[in-house]
């Protein structure tokens, strides 16, 4: 779905610009007409960069999560040795 937001932020604008060209045909229309288009198209590149910043946050997630693995494997080796020298 999200990645047919552009589409539908189109759509919509489209829709609206026929409307308005229908319903009215003064520069007052035109105007405010633009100034929705223009109000979509910032809602759709802020809806892209959302889009951006959650797969950098999922990419630092894994990271964090391999890390995680990385870190307990680690542990559990030190107390390993710890408890084979403690034997000793």
């Amino acid at each position: 779905m999200a990645t047919y937001a552009p589409i539908i932020v189109s759509v919509i604008s489209l829709i609206l610009a026929l409307y308005t060209s229908i319903t009215r045909s003064s520069k007052e229309g035109a105007t405010e007409l633009t100034t929705v288009i223009v109000k979509l198209e910032n809602i759709g590149n802020g809806i892209s960069d959302i889009k951006s910043e959650i797969a950098s946050m999922k990419n630092d997630q894994k990271e964090d999560h391999d890390r995680l693995i990385k870190l307990d494997a680690s542990l559990s080796a030190a107390w390993k040795q710890i408890n084979e020298l403690k034997e000793k």
